[in-house]
């Protein structure tokens, strides 16, 4: 439960931040979400608990929104 207010707080404090990235770093970061992204759809599938699943489903939700920001909508 702590992990879960610790996240809520550091999306508040991150909302409405701009980021600046080179074009090396933003190449890094799309290639760790779509691994992370692939990763996710496979817990997904394998997981059994209706509640885990639907923590999942919107990690890869908001994995998706990242991506399609920085102009790479997942595949």
């Amino acid at each position: 439960m702590l992990g879960y207010q610790k996240e809520g707080i550091m999306a508040e404090l991150l909302a409405e931040q701009q980021v600046s990235l080179n074009t090396e770093e933003c190449e890094y970061l799309v290639g760790l979400l779509e691994r992370t992204l692939k990763e996710a759809r496979v817990e997904e599938h394998r997981t059994r608990t209706p509640l885990y699943r639907q923590h999942v489903v919107h990690q890869e939700e908001l994995i998706a929104g990242i991506l399609s920001k920085l102009g790479y909508p997942p595949a």
